[in-house]
């Protein structure tokens, strides 16, 4: 009998290599794979030749469809375990629960679902029932859902986000949602804080204050209209980073643009050859712009075109980085500017912005009002009309436009360019949109913000007496490309006549040779002190330039001083200013709380000076020019001595938690009197600046910065805050990290555990002070308690159309998933996993769980032959890499299709014991 059926599975396995060869005794050998002890040889059974014809009788099975396979003599074609991520949760009654009928409500009170802390939590939300547009409307339905209940345990700087994600084949309207912190009060549940809402995408984001109790609570998320969604929840504490990260960026850039950088310099000849590039540009300190022989016309081809024309970049960038003597290769990333939405209403008398920055009393103590200080204001370029060379600037802006004679100061080109100066030249005029209503003057009203003229007529910027240098970087439709960036921040770090520069622009496509430019304009803080918009995406995401190192990266908040709804949080935020928020008056005077500034109109045919109110972290950072503009006209102070001050909190008043505000909120009163008391403090550093230890992290290093780089610290002490805490070698030196480990013995499961690290140092001159690290510990949840909601496993083709070719169900178990597929036809595949919370048919979509092999984001291909594959291994979560992770963005990518023809009803697969597995 086992004779008999080894030979059943021998001919199956030959029939499937049949589909691949017209020879069908050409892998007779391959059989080996299913018993060692039987090699399939050319046989007999019973004594009779096999042939043909007999061999057609006996097939009686093929080589397709996904199962459980046999026992250890038979194993399963590919096999493996799938785990969660720690503290991953799923929302109890998705779309897919409700149509299999197994949802747990969690919408009342009296059924709410329990989360640790620092949870990610998947989750689904409708308002309405109905159809996909999908193959099989039958089977991918969304269903009514419009509240979800959660309990856990809160404490002061805690921060509980939710992102949203639709469908692709959903766009309105959009969903409104709500999120409510809850507690018990007088047995009625009753809101803890001010409740977060928005009808947009924005994320929603609620920070817990120092003043906040400790204790159990109800976070509830709902939606009352609108289209049905995904949602991320994150829980996290003070001391956590950047948790957003819930969906695969896709910053823009140039198709056929590369950015280079070279060992050493080459020769022009060499580098083309070498590279098949048409056109090659150098942007300074060893970048290089390349263009393909191959660039192609975007505006010729269509959606999918434009994705195929993506990759394919992509994959030439990966050439480029193997090619001799390359040193790094990336995108050119497009940045656009960071305003919101214009207002066109003449209020530009109503300049609360200022006040709410003390900068009349500023004023005061700087008479000159910046007078010989130079802002590079990196934008679309300023209002001229013409926008001519010749042209007349805005009027509020024309005494302080300074132009350097010679020097190339409108940097776009491209495709981007639209002015009637193609190329780079001398004049940074805004040449508007080339449409019929009134242009974007992104740069115009930025420039305004940072020095407006004090004339009697229009506005006043902060630093009303500073040199406007006006240097063109963003085109068409304010997108501008990295390489024009890169090109002109190097001019200007080597130009004595700027001292500050305000890129009020950014994106998600993180440039090493940009972070180059500014670090070489930055020159160990005594060069130029370089702002930028923190980004208006309401995550904790980087945005770039903000978050790199040597920037500082400026917040938005409203007429109140509170952190409005669109602007950034974490990494990207140094400090906080004015940025506006049109859905607040939180001022109380009776208007929008939008920033005025200098604008143009060209909507007649006639460029014509304007004001108008915008809103926008691109409205923030010019008030931080400004204020260093101010500090330097009256002192002698350099952008290292300012991050220092920044840092001390000499500069701001203290508004919120550092997670979303930064330093504070900039106050130009308290700046001057830092500036003109010349006390400069030496500021230690950390980073990072908080520790986070869990189960599986129990040790990190602590490495220190010193503020101004050319100073220096003696660290004298320092001393943990609990006794789980447990500290290596300490050194004077701050050049030496520390050593930092967590002894779990004795501490609870399932809880968490705070502290502070305390370092105390002297400043080679000032006073002893102390610098406070934010500690964490959450020694996790049990695995057996790490759900991320019932997974599809998958077999993908590996050729472009990407089908499903198998399909099993897998539920979690230990806080695990085990897979197994059988009777597999032998090729090249990709192996995924992931939830349809939503029941639209796609998993490891932005907001789904997704787990590919080997590892998320980076999907390579497994090969399917002669042996089984066991032990296969993958991690799911919620959460997705970053670009640095990747090491290119992914585009274009929407997630992989179930099958449709109803085998999504599948029964779970059975969990079985292989040794092989484990």
């Amino acid at each position: 009998m086992a004779v008999f059926l080894h030979l059943m599975k021998c001919l199956q396995r030959i029939r499937c290599y049949q589909r691949q060869s017209d020879t069908m005794w050409e892998n007779r050998g391959s059989c080996s794979r299913v018993s060692t002890m039987l090699p399939c040889e050319p046989f007999m059974i019973w004594n009779v030749p096999v042939t043909a014809g007999l061999m057609s009788l006996l097939l009686l099975s093929g080589c397709g469809g996904g199962g459980s396979g046999g026992g250890a003599e038979n194993p399963p074609d590919v096999a493996g375990v799938i785990d969660i991520e720690s503290g991953t949760r799923v929302d109890s009654d998705t779309a897919d629960d409700i149509r299999l009928d197994q949802s747990v409500d969690n919408g009342a009170p009296g059924s709410v679902q329990a989360l640790p802390a620092g949870a990610t939590v998947g989750g689904y939300l409708s308002f309405n029932s109905g159809t996909y547009s999908t193959a099989n409307p039958g089977l991918f339905n969304f269903f009514n859902d419009p509240v979800d209940l959660y309990a856990t345990e809160l404490s002061p700087g805690d921060r509980i986000a939710v992102q949203v994600f639709l469908s692709p084949d959903q766009n309105a309207p959009l969903p409104d949602r709500t999120l409510r912190i809850l507690k018990q009060q007088d047995g009625e549940l009753v809101d803890a804080v001010a409740p977060a809402t928005s009808s947009d995408l924005m994320p929603l984001t609620i920070t817990l204050e120092n003043t906040f109790e400790t204790g159990s609570y109800l976070i509830e998320v709902s939606t009352t209209g609108g289209i049905p969604f995904r949602y991320v929840l994150t829980l996290a504490d003070r001391a956590s980073a950047s948790v957003m990260n819930t969906r695969y960026t896709d910053p823009a850039f140039v198709v056929d643009e590369a950015i280079v950088s070279f060992e050493s310099d080459p020769s022009s000849g060499t580098m083309a050859a070498a590279m098949a590039v048409s056109e090659r540009r150098d942007l300074g300190r060893g970048a290089w712009l390349m263009r393909r022989d191959s660039a192609r016309n975007l505006a010729t081809m269509s959606t999918r075109q434009v994705e195929d024309a993506r990759e394919d970049t992509l994959d030439w960038i990966r050439e480029l980085r193997e090619q001799p003597g390359v040193a790094a290769a990336e995108p050119n990333y497009l940045y656009t500017s960071q305003q919101v939405a214009p207002d066109d209403d003449p209020l530009y008398d109503r300049q609360w912005n200022l006040p709410l920055t003390r900068a009349a009393m500023a004023w005061q103590a700087a008479p000159d009002v910046g007078l010989g200080i130079g802002i590079a204001v990196f934008d679309t370029g300023v209002f001229r009309s013409p926008p001519t060379t010749g042209g007349a600037w805005h009027p509020d802006l024309d005494k302080n436009v300074q132009l350097i004679s010679g020097e190339i100061m409108d940097y776009v080109s491209g495709d981007l360019d639209i002015d009637q100066e193609p190329g780079r030249d001398t004049n940074p005029a805004d040449p508007g949109d080339g449409k019929t209503r009134s242009s974007n003057f992104h740069g115009t009203h930025v420039a305004g913000v940072a020095a407006a003229v004090d004339d009697a007529q229009g506005i006043v910027g902060m630093a009303s007496g500073a040199s406007i240098y006006p240097v063109r970087v963003l085109g068409r439709d304010g997108v501008g490309s990295s390489a024009d960036l890169i090109a002109a921040v190097n001019w200007a770090a080597g130009r004595s006549e700027i001292d500050v520069i305000n890129l009020s622009l950014g994106g998600l496509g993180p440039s090493n040779a940009l972070k180059s430019a500014i670090d070489a304009a930055w020159a160990g803080g005594d060069g130029q002190l370089i702002v930028a918009a923190a980004g208006n995406q309401g995550t904790d995401e980087p945005t770039y330039p903000a978050a790199y190192p040597n920037v500082i990266g400026v917040g938005a908040v409203d007429g109140g001083g509170k952190r409005a709804s669109y602007s950034n949080v974490g990494e990207s935020v140094d400090v906080v200013a004015p940025g506006g928020d049109a859905s607040r008056d939180a001022n109380q005077d009776g208007t929008a709380d939008v920033i005025i500034s200098t604008w143009g109109r060209d909507d007649s045919g006639s460029f014509e000076p304007s004001y108008a109110g915008l809103q926008g972290t691109s409205m923030a950072a010019p008030h931080v020019a400004g204020v260093y503009a101010l500090m330097k006209g009256e002192s002698i102070i350099t952008p290292g001595e300012f991050r220092s001050l920044l840092i001390n909190g000499a500069l701001t008043e203290e508004v919120g938690p550092a997670f979303e505000y930064g330093a504070g909120l900039i106050n130009a009163l308290a700046a001057m009197d830092a500036a003109l008391d010349g006390n400069f403090p030496i500021t230690l550093g950390a980073s990072p600046s908080a520790l986070q230890f869990n189960s599986a992290i129990l040790s990190a290093q602590l490495e220190y910065s010193v503020y101004p780089e050319d100073k220096t610290v003696e660290i004298t002490d320092v001393i943990p805050g609990a006794d789980w805490l447990q500290l290596g070698a300490i050194s004077a030196d701050p050049t030496q990290p520390l050593a930092v480990s967590v002894d779990p013995s004795g501490l609870e499961d399932n809880k968490r555990y705070t502290t502070d690290l305390i370092i105390a140092y002297n400043p080679e001159t000032g006073t002893p002070t102390t610098l406070t690290v934010p500690v964490s510990l959450r020694l996790g949840t049990s695995a057996d308690e790490r759900d991320a909601g019932r997974h599809y496993v998958l077999l993908v083709s590996a050729d472009d159309n990407r089908d499903t070719i198998e399909q099993v169900v897998a539920s979690a178990s230990g806080g695990q998933y085990r897979f197994a597929f059988d009777q597999v036809e032998p090729g090249e595949y990709f192996l995924v996993a992931g939830t349809d919370i939503d029941n639209n048919g796609l998993i490891c979509e932005n907001g789904e769980a997704c787990a590919e092999y080997p590892v998320n984001g980076l999907p390579e291909k497994i090969v399917i032959g002669d042996q089984p594959l066991s032990g296969v291994r993958l991690s799911t979560s919620f959460r997705r890499p970053t670009i640095a992770a990747m090491g290119l963005p992914r585009v274009g990518f929407e997630g992989y299709r179930l099958k449709s023809d109803g085998e999504k009803e599948q029964d779970d697969v059975p969990i079985r014991s292989l040794e092989n597995d484990r």
